[in-house]
């Protein structure tokens, strides 16, 4: 993936080359459960399957539209530990001109093969930051996952707009 981001290819090129690598090493549907988090177990299974797809979708664009940003980075690998059934792969990322970030990525082999399932930045879980926002706005709007799906719609419709 590094040598992708880093890479003399344009964006929309390095977007394609990143995408089937994230779909086999990321599990987008473990973190899209997740995320939901007790909305998951309400959700009828319409909702669940409407509201994976656009998790995917936003996912994708959120780190992709980051390919730009991380130009020139370097990991350096600390080591791993446990994490209940998880692995924790500790490492720093090195950006040019940023201070150097200590980053775990958390990976599970719960769908069979060993997949990032979070991302751990200098103490914070990215998925967990995103089930708090995704509870906050469900509870704003009466408990309604269909709130939820709506917005995640207009989320992803607004990314494809030029």
């Amino acid at each position: 993936m590094i040598a992708i981001v880093n890479s003399n290819r344009s964006l929309s090129e390095k977007k394609v080359a990143i995408l089937p690598l994230l779909q086999a090493h990321v599990d987008m549907d473990a973190i899209g459960r997740y995320c939901l988090g007790r909305y998951w177990r309400v959700a009828t299974p319409e909702q669940q399957s409407r509201y994976l797809a656009l998790f995917h979708q936003v996912l994708l664009n959120a780190i992709t539209d980051k390919i730009g940003d991380y130009r020139g980075v370097t990991f350096t690998i600390n080591g791993t530990s446990m994490v209940g059934a998880d692995q924790a792969v500790d490492t720093v990322i090195n950006r040019p001109e940023q201070p150097a970030a200590n980053t775990q990525w958390i990976v599970s082999s719960s769908s069979g093969q060993p997949k990032v399932v979070d991302v751990v930045g200098e103490g914070t879980s990215l998925r967990l930051t995103q089930r708090q926002d995704y509870a906050s706005f469900i509870a704003r709007h009466n408990g309604s996952v269909d709130a939820l799906l709506h917005a995640l719609d207009h989320q992803v419709a607004a990314h494809a707009s030029p």
